[in-house]
């Protein structure tokens, strides 16, 4: 059983005030570090979707979730 490894991080406030209002737009209750999962999640499938379009990529190694 892998275990969770927490990171604090800083942002600018205007930054976290963007996350809080994705976190309103998010069809469910999400607290801050699961938006940023859910945020995670979706750049990583958007790089990969963008990857599989654009064959002149040299890379077109896909990125996984560790």
């Amino acid at each position: 059983m892998q275990s969770n490894k927490w990171h604090n991080i800083s942002i600018k406030r205007e930054s976290f005030n963007d996350l809080k209002e994705i976190q309103k737009a998010i069809p469910i209750r999400a607290s801050i570090p699961q938006t940023i999962e859910w945020l995670i999640q979706v750049g990583i499938n958007q790089i990969n979707s963008t990857k599989e379009e654009n064959t002149n990529y040299e890379d077109s190694t896909r990125i996984y979730r560790k």
